[in-house]
């Protein structure tokens, strides 16, 4: 397996927080992590997915749509198979998408739905494109003619939840809440518009997110290190982190897991000012 990162235009680092390329000889079969949103173009060969629950294939030349996820999920790569894509923030789709980020959440449908013609012309030469460096240029034309810079966006929501979820140590809804004179319900609505799930239901996949993190970067050998306070005992531990990174700890640590320590080791190499390119 071959796995590049590259940083977006400036212009559209707080929407799109990185590119990534990545290329099979031969087939494989991994698991993917709960994501953020993310577009992928397949540039060649197959790809095979279960979001959303039944497995699904897609074929060259295909531009996906990929909402946010939360769980697991299994993946297959056939031989020669190689994908271009860019994970996009939660700024990012309330900029570039006119649907609620829940309303794609756990999906995957075709990226032409949401764009127009002129923009599934721009999509097209990022397919085509002849190299991976070619492709950042078209993408970075592509999402900067898809950003509507007049859209309303509750810019403080945003910055309050991403602090929340991102916190180097996991916090209670509570603490959340207390951010806004806001009810509950606005809150939560607020959440799925932006985020695709309740608070209560990101706050989970971010926390089993972040301990998975620290097992690679910190290079430990006992899960027990990377888990938080936050947990009732160590068998819900056990169970959140195999929910949203598809293993258990110990599985995780002794498992060769290609493409989810590839991602988290090749993530360190490039600047990134959006904290969603280092956990989503």
């Amino acid at each position: 397996m071959k796995f590049r990162y590259f940083r977006p235009r400036d212009d559209i680092r707080d929407y799109v927080s990185s590119y990534y390329s990545v290329s099979f000889d031969t087939g494989v079969e991994d698991v993917m992590r709960a994501e953020i949103a993310n577009v992928r173009f397949l540039v060649k060969g197959r790809l095979t997915s279960d979001i959303g629950g039944d497995p699904q294939g897609y074929a060259a030349r295909s531009a996906l749509l990929c909402g946010p996820t939360h769980q697991a999920t299994n993946v297959g790569f056939s031989a020669g198979c190689h994908v271009f894509g860019a994970a996009v923030t939660p700024l990012g789709w309330a900029r570039l998408f006119e649907v609620d980020a829940s309303e794609l959440a756990d999906r995957v449908v075709a990226l032409e739905e949401h764009l127009s013609g002129d923009q599934c012309t721009l999509a097209k030469r990022v397919m085509t494109a002849p190299d991976d460096e070619t492709r950042v240029a078209a993408c970075d034309h592509l999402f900067a003619s898809m950003a509507d810079q007049d859209r309303p966006i509750n810019q403080h929501f945003l910055d309050e939840v991403t602090a929340w979820i991102t916190a180097p140590e996991s916090n209670e809804l509570s603490d959340l809440l207390e951010r806004f004179d806001l009810s509950k319900r606005q809150v939560e609505r607020l959440s799925k518009k932006y985020f695709g799930c309740p608070p209560k239901l990101l706050h989970r996949k971010f926390r089993a997110l972040t301990s998975a993190n620290r097992l690679v970067w910190n290079e430990l050998t006992d899960w027990r290190e990377a888990a938080s306070t936050h947990y009732y005992d160590q068998p819900h531990f056990i169970r959140e982190f195999k929910h949203f990174n598809g293993r258990t700890p110990t599985e995780f640590i002794k498992g060769a897991h290609l493409l989810v320590r590839a991602t988290l080791q090749e993530r360190l190499q490039i600047a990134h000012r959006s904290p969603f390119s280092l956990i989503g």
